[in-house]
């Protein structure tokens, strides 16, 4: 055999010979041996080449992975899976022989089919004599195909994950459920969906700090139970309503609490996700529909007392005018007015029981309607020293029954009369907004409590010694009938807001 020197620069500068050595080193006795000990069980298929790249001995491994025996290749260059590799060699050569181990990714051939390439790890090393002279070169090849396949699998299930990831955000960022990660052993809120900011206008950031800002911008009603609801570490999922006082808007909101524990491994909750809704609009809308069936069990009565009092009711009137000319007593002009008010309850019940089929709709300026009432008005509130002002915006007409819409202003504006018996102002305005004409009727009277606010639909509630507390109701069920909302807002001591909404004409 010949021993090739190698220099730096990849360039043959001489050969001696390197038989006899080689021989001695690798004679069949030496490869017993040596095939008995970790070579011959090594896991990874290795190959000890000369220096003119010959195989002095493959493992099983290595037979294996090629498909190839040592009777074969032995003495032979191994050119099948290195044919790239051709032209690297001799460097490779240079720094074997000058001690250094390399290691190096590269693509390698199947022996039978030679385009069928897999990637490889080669690790490539001197081999020393007991004399310690670097007699051969020793190549492991580590096939990479699976790991590649793992890294490739990795790499996807992190895109699955950061798409995942995404879309939760996503999701979390555009619903309006308020939503809290919440860790029970740090006292700590770890994530809160974006619609806190939208719905509640508080800084995300100022909330993971202070968590007490909802305290300072809520009144809660039952605090204390609130904390135990949010702080429990039951293991179980639940729910909790409770209202709450905006106090930055001087509103009343309900909310449904309802939180899902996350185990452990152990079965301990050491976080919860909890899911907050306003269900504000969902409270109003069943108050409605209570308010709603108080008036058709009212109507069902009305229409039944109507006909069993309207008739002796009329005749009785009838018998004490006759009476009352007769005899001219003192009390004949104190039964009558008892009597006439019991017809105007009556008429009021009635008009709230009968369904109105003979309403005519038209196109009408509600303007003017207003101006009609400011005028109808203007001498019983001058009697009270109440102003009526107007600021009236150019809108579009309304599809209503001028009738109906005057006697819903004529009972708002006696009541905000009525709560001011000092004098004050009444200011009316209109706008359009949204599709809608809007009218607010703003008085500077003593306002409203809060509690009356939730207690205005409610039929015969009044605080007026001679109301009858259908007023307002009438007024509610003309405004529906008419496609159109009517609430209050008030403040005690400074004065109360009507609100109504009627759809444009179209």
């Amino acid at each position: 055999m010949e021993h090739l020197i190698v220099h730096k620069s990849g360039h043959l500068k001489q050969t001696v010979n390197f038989s006899e050595e080689s021989l001695e080193f690798f004679d069949r006795r030496s490869t017993i041996s040596w095939r008995h000990t970790f070579f011959d069980h090594y896991e990874e298929a290795s190959v000890i080449l000369d220096f003119s790249g010959r195989v002095l001995s493959i493992n099983p491994a290595f037979g294996k992975m090629f498909d190839c025996t040592q009777k074969e290749l032995l003495g032979k260059p191994l050119i099948f899976p290195f044919k790239n590799l051709q032209q690297e060699f001799y460097k490779m050569v240079q720094s074997v022989l000058n001690g250094e181990k390399i290691v190096y990714q590269q693509l390698l051939r199947r022996r039978k089919n030679e385009d069928q390439m897999f990637p490889a790890k080669l690790t490539i090393s001197p081999v020393f004599s007991s004399e310690e002279d670097i007699k051969g070169i020793l190549v492991i090849i580590k096939d990479q195909t699976e790991i590649d396949e793992y890294k490739t699998l990795i790499e996807l299930q992190n895109e699955t994950l950061e798409t995942e990831e995404n879309l939760l955000l996503d999701i979390t960022k555009h619903i309006d459920e308020l939503i809290i990660l919440f860790d029970l052993e740090k006292n700590k809120i770890i994530y809160t969906s974006p619609a806190f900011e939208r719905k509640l206008d508080l800084n995300l950031v100022d909330l993971y700090n202070k968590p007490s800002l909802l305290r300072k911008r809520f009144d809660i009603e039952k605090p204390k139970q609130l904390l135990h609801f949010f702080k429990c570490t039951n293991s179980g999922h639940r729910t909790l309503e409770f209202k709450a006082t905006d106090l930055r808007k001087n509103k009343l909101r309900w909310f449904l609490f309802e939180i899902t524990p996350i185990l452990e491994m152990d079965g301990t909750v050491k976080r919860h996700i909890s899911i907050l809704r306003d269900i504000t609009e969902l409270k109003e809308k069943n108050n409605q529909i209570k308010q709603l069936d108080q008036l058709g069990a009212i109507g069902q009565m009305a229409a039944g007392i109507a006909h069993e009092i309207k008739n002796p009711l009329t005749t009785i009137k009838g018998f004490v005018q006759l009476l009352s000319e007769q005899a001219k007593s003192e009390y004949s002009d104190i039964i009558l007015s008892e009597l006439e008010r019991i017809e105007f309850i009556m008429g009021e019940i009635l008009l709230l029981a009968k369904p109105q089929t003979n309403i005519s709709f038209k196109k009408e300026n509600l303007n003017k309607i207003i101006l009609e009432v400011m005028s109808f008005m203007h001498p019983e509130a001058t009697i009270h020293d109440v102003v009526l002002n107007r600021n009236l915006a150019p809108i579009p007409a309304v599809s209503c029954e001028a009738k109906q819409i005057k006697q819903v202003l004529i009972n708002i504006i006696k009541n905000a009369i009525e709560a001011m018996p000092h004098g004050g102002n009444i200011r009316i305005k209109t706008y359009y907004s949204e599709g809608f004409i809007r009218m607010n009727i703003i008085d500077t009277g003593k306002g409203i409590s809060k509690e009356r606010l939730q207690r205005l639909r409610e039929p015969f509630y009044t605080d007026k010694e001679k109301g009858t507390g259908l007023g307002l109701m009438i007024c509610y069920k003309l405004i529906e009938d008419h496609h159109g909302t009517l609430h209050f807002t008030s403040e005690e001591g400074k004065g109360t807001c009507v609100h109504i909404k009627l759809p444009v004409a179209t």
